[in-house]
């Protein structure tokens, strides 16, 4: 291959802006599909793979909604303009309108409970404990993802991935016998799901270190993580309907119905992924060689030399970059894992939406939110491609757009009350619609700063990252005893604060440069010399031995 070739792709591999004439010159020359190629069929496997790990992981979020006893519809003296009197009714007794129920709580607040409108759920959990089954994921979660990102670099991400999901898939499928038999079962079981779980993004990213071209990164990669998303709509909106099939009081179809759809997935993601260009079978050589030439792999270099060259552990604990993704990251999911665990029983207490309502609005953000992680990641490309921005501002950018706007919404949302509940649902939507920025920026920077271990760091970053998950539901349940407004407003402004901490923090130490302890010539060296001190000490060992004979 001629050396300007060689060229071009160094400095793509680099991270370095490439022009418009330099990149369309590289693409003719290889005549390497883009929509009809095995990294975008590996984006797509990955899509709805993503899509899968969601829905089986936050269908309890919904569920248990389902599954617990409610008091029914809030009634309102004086809504829509008539005024209606109770004689008699004091706190815990009940007075009667047209046929329905009027208790008047301890908290003074009048719920009317309409027996033809009312939920009649199986389990009489109190708060504490919700929490702790809403948060169990989350301790297995944290358990596994350094471990899985150093599994999936050695092995190989398919393999990991699928494995983790059958497990997935399995815990799903067990989760209403659990429940039925034990909470403490129903807690194990969720435990040994984060467990799993823990495996999935390590691998993922350790597939796209491998696949993913840094022309095309933000594209491939925003594309597929935009998968939990559509998994949050695909439950919220799906799951209400489930709740009220009149069989086995419906809920339990929740965990059956995912379960089964990611069953099918599975057998696609055996028969159609790969772990690496090199062991594809089906892979056209020109797509090979432009994927590995372009992330810094010279065609033809086999894969097992890469993997034997040791982790930089503790380069990477000392650099900047790594933290900045690390604390960036957990920020953003301290505010994802507070809406995901807790948006539906905010719908519910706050602002007093009915089942089949509370699934359509909690799942609205979610559904705009797609639309705006796949066009972060064109317009970063773009950005990139065109050289306006590096990819170190480009980077910053889009997490200013991911961090500070969701603060912003957070706040506002926190004012909001059931005369205006449509306006929360606006905020909502907004806050989550702009998070998407953080998809073209901390949740792909991993192989920007170091593509041959993204699933080593993305396995540290997650693991922190994991952290909101297990304190927020149980936060939000310390703090919202009787699920008033005002309790609400705690949860939300520290969520505002939180949000904010994380993108400041990202703006000042982020990079989008590969960082020296990645390169391949510093690697080489580093295990040149570790092979050299092995052969020092195997020289000196025979010395000694034939002293002593």
């Amino acid at each position: 291959m001629p050396a300007a070739k060689n060229d071009s792709y160094s400095l793509t591999a680099l991270g370095e802006p490439t022009s418009e004439k330099e990149k369309n010159a590289l693409s003719e020359e290889q005549h390497v599909p883009f929509w009809t190629s095995c990294r975008v069929i590996l984006s797509l496997m990955g899509f709805i793979g993503m899509i899968n790990v969601y829905t089986l992981r936050t269908n309890i979020s919904f569920a248990i909604v389902c599954m617990l006893r409610q008091d029914g519809s809030v009634f309102r003296p004086g809504q829509n303009g008539t005024n209606t009197t109770i004689d008699g009714a004091r706190n815990g007794e009940n007075a009667s309108i047209g046929g329905s129920d009027l208790i008047l709580n301890s908290y003074g607040k009048m719920e009317l409970s309409d027996p033809r409108g009312t939920y009649e759920g199986e389990f009489d959990w109190d708060k504490n404990l919700r929490g702790t089954i809403l948060s169990s994921f989350y301790y297995g979660y944290i358990c596994t993802q350094i471990f899985g990102g150093w599994l999936a670099g050695r092995y190989g991400g398919k393999h990991v991935f699928g494995a983790a999901m059958a497990i997935v898939l399995v815990m799903t499928v067990v989760t209403p016998i659990a429940a039925r038999t034990d909470p403490a079962l129903l807690i194990a079981a969720r435990v040994l799901m984060g467990l799993a779980s823990g495996f999935v993004f390590p691998a993922m990213h350790a597939m796209w270190g491998k696949w993913a071209p840094p022309l095309e990164r933000s594209r491939l990669m925003t594309f597929c993580y935009s998968g939990p998303f559509v998994g949050i709509v695909i439950c919220l909106s799906i799951s209400g309907l489930l709740c009220e099939i009149q069989l086995d009081n419906g809920w339990p179809f929740i965990f059956y119905v995912y379960g089964g759809l990611c069953f099918i997935w599975l057998c696609g993601w055996y028969l159609l992924v790969f772990d690496s260009p090199a062991s594809h079978p089906r892979i056209s050589q020109a797509e090979r060689e432009y994927i590995e030439t372009a992330i810094g792999h010279q065609p033809g270099e086999e894969k097992p030399s890469l993997q034997k060259v040791p982790v930089p552990w503790l380069a990477i604990a000392k650099s900047p970059a790594v933290w900045a993704i690390i604390v960036a990251h957990t920020c953003d999911n301290w505010g994802l894992y507070t809406l995901l665990t807790s948006q539906p029983i905010y719908m519910k207490e706050v602002l007093e939406f009915d089942i089949k309502q509370n699934g359509l609005f909690s799942a609205l953000p979610y559904v705009v939110v797609v639309f705006g992680i796949i066009l972060s990641g064109q317009v970063a490309d773009q950005l990139i491609q065109r050289g306006i921005l590096s990819v170190t501002r480009t980077r910053k950018l889009f997490q200013s757009i991911g961090g500070f706007f969701p603060a912003i919404f957070m706040l506002a949302t926190a004012f909001v009350d059931y005369d205006t509940r449509m306006l929360g649902v606006a905020f909502l939507t907004l806050g989550v619609t702009f998070y998407a920025g953080t998809m073209a920026a901390n949740q792909i920077n991993h192989a920007d700063i170091a593509p041959r271990f993204a699933g080593e760091i993305y396995g540290i970053t997650n693991m922190a990252s994991t952290l909101p998950g297990i304190i927020s539901p149980s936060m939000v349940s310390a703090l919202t005893p009787n699920g008033t407004r005002e309790e609400w407003q705690r949860v939300l402004f520290i969520s505002c604060g939180v949000y904010c901490f994380g993108a400041l923090f990202y703006l000042i130490f982020a990079s989008g440069e590969e960082q020296p302890w990645s390169k391949p010539e510093k690697l080489r060296y580093e295990g040149e010399q570790e092979e050299k001190e092995k052969m020092n000490v195997e020289n000196e060992d025979d010395d000694d031995d034939q002293s002593a004979v």
